[in-house]
């Protein structure tokens, strides 16, 4: 029999009750809170149509009402809604491997089990949770189909791994440059690269592309005493 998430009531055990009240006219919403990228479930080998179907999917269904799609089992047919087969043949993950996960969710798989729905036949699936709000929560992002390797394609996993954003892709390029010995004398530009502390992510980074009329503008206010960062906090006219 399927295990979809409960609606209402108790949970069978000492944690607090799984959505609280029945959604009733409530639609689909999500949360990004416990989306990782892991090998398998990485993001390299997407197009950016890929994306873009991926985000009309989740505007698809933040239309439908939850309580509507989960009694209608030709709808739930039709998304491939339904719970992860951990028995699976040839699945290269299961939910202990979900670290990141909060153990209240991760460790209640009766209560919270972990489900998947599809953005096209060719595009993979999504994969999450609903929690104790009625909202979906993105664990996995499975373009690849590996979460359930399939019969038609003798069980294959396809490998894909995280795809980095342009900041940690920088750091990765700067590390590779540090390994390489390119200098065949003594120039000094080795021990410079060394001193680049790419190690450190301790610190929140905000990428954000300026037309070359709001760099201009921007730079007209950074003085000895103030910075990008005072400027983003207080605004170009507190400056001024």
């Amino acid at each position: 029999m399927a295990n979809f998430p409960v609606l209402d009531g108790q949970p069978q055990t000492h944690k607090d009750p799984v959505l609280l009240s029945k959604p009733g006219d409530r639609r689909w919403s999500f949360s990004f809170r416990f989306w990782e990228q892991i090998r398998y479930f990485g993001l390299d080998k997407s197009q950016p149509k890929w994306f873009v179907s991926l985000l009309d999917k989740l505007k698809e269904l933040s239309n439908i009402q939850i309580d509507k799609f989960l009694a209608d089992g030709t709808e739930r047919d039709a998304w491939r809604y339904h719970p992860i087969n951990w028995n699976q043949k040839n699945i290269p993950i299961q939910s202990k491997d979900l670290e990141w996960v909060d153990p209240v969710y991760k460790d209640n798989l009766d209560d919270y089990p972990l489900l998947q729905f599809q953005i096209s036949q060719a595009l993979g699936r999504v994969v999450g949770f609903w929690d104790e709000n009625n909202i979906f929560n993105i664990v996995l992002l499975d373009p690849l189909h590996n979460i359930q390797p399939s019969e038609s394609h003798n069980y294959r996993v396809d490998t894909c791994d995280p795809l980095s954003c342009e900041y940690t892709s920088l750091l990765s390029e700067i590390n590779s440059l540090k390994r390489l010995d390119l200098c065949k004398n003594d120039c000094g530009h080795s021990e410079k690269l060394e001193q680049i502390p790419t190690n450190n992510v301790s610190s929140n980074v905000l990428m954000h592309f300026l037309s070359d009329e709001q760099k201009e503008e921007l730079d007209s206010v950074i003085t000895d005493k103030s910075t990008y960062t005072d400027v983003l906090m207080l605004g170009v006219e507190a400056l001024k």
